[in-house]
């Protein structure tokens, strides 16, 4: 039992740790989305102004391209304008990959050498940048959804993931009074690493807020906590169990914030 316990463990971590990456804070985001306007204007000029007057047409309808990159100005300033603390402005993120994707279509389909070509193959590397920030490759699927976790929304979930440990804490020093499989030395070792877990949280609360790189600490903080999950389900610990159901939701935030697999 204590084997493929620890198998088991030693698996959920493998799998943690291999898959951790870092994010984008709101401040790489915004940084970005200024590059992608500066691509489009570079873009923009380079296109024969021949091409940029015509009206498209393909087997979905009628495209005019002067108004097309219009809009696609106007939807790279709609992102710009949501990105605010406590919003991280998905759906106009959608919006403007969504367009760009129609563009990427309409330039693979054209001969090489075409005028504009190397500007939007620049232009197309930071909007697949962006799509990567979203949950999605480029070009981006119709029926594609987007989510990206801002800076206060994770920082919070870490706030409160800092509490949810304690609770975790004081379940598992409860449960393991009582037993008797469990050694006084693993008692510790296990009780501690909850309260690490909680000071893992607080960590990476701190970074995120500083606008710093954390992808080492969120992976850390998952690293603890699959250890701590695969403990509490390998044992029978009726409190901790509850204890650690409500520090889950944070932990798929968190998890989603830099696309690491939950244990």
């Amino acid at each position: 039992m204590k084997h493929r316990t620890l198998i088991a463990l030693c698996l959920a971590i493998n799998a943690v740790s291999a898959f951790a990456a870092d994010r984008m804070t709101d401040r790489d985001v915004k940084s970005l989305v200024a590059r992608i306007e500066d691509d489009r204007d570079k873009f923009d000029n380079a296109l024969d102004d021949e091409l940029k007057n015509k009206i498209l047409r393909d087997a979905t309808g009628e495209v005019d391209v002067k108004r097309f990159l219009n809009n696609f100005q106007e939807s790279i300033d709609r992102l710009e304008e949501s990105l605010k603390p406590g919003y991280a402005g998905s759906s106009e993120a959608g919006a403007l990959l969504k367009q760009g994707s129609a563009l990427e279509r309409y330039f693979r389909a054209q001969p090489g050498g075409t005028k504009g070509e190397s500007e939007w193959n620049r232009l197309a590397s930071d909007l697949k940048l962006l799509a990567a920030v979203y949950g999605n490759d480029f070009p981006v699927a119709e029926d594609a959804t987007f989510r990206r976790i801002g800076d206060k929304e994770l920082a919070e979930s870490a706030k409160l993931l800092g509490t949810s440990a304690q609770q975790v804490k004081k379940a598992l020093d409860s449960d393991l009074k009582t037993a008797p499989s469990v050694d006084s030395a693993s008692r510790d070792s296990i009780v501690q690493e909850a309260d690490q877990l909680s000071k893992d949280a607080k960590v990476l609360r701190d970074r995120v807020n500083d606008g710093k790189p954390s992808s080492a600490e969120a992976d850390q903080l998952m690293t603890r906590a699959a250890k701590l999950q695969t403990f509490i389900q390998g044992h029978q610990l009726p409190a901790s169990a509850t204890a650690w159901s409500g520090a889950r939701p944070q932990l798929e935030t968190v998890a989603a914030a830099y696309r690491i697999p939950l244990p």
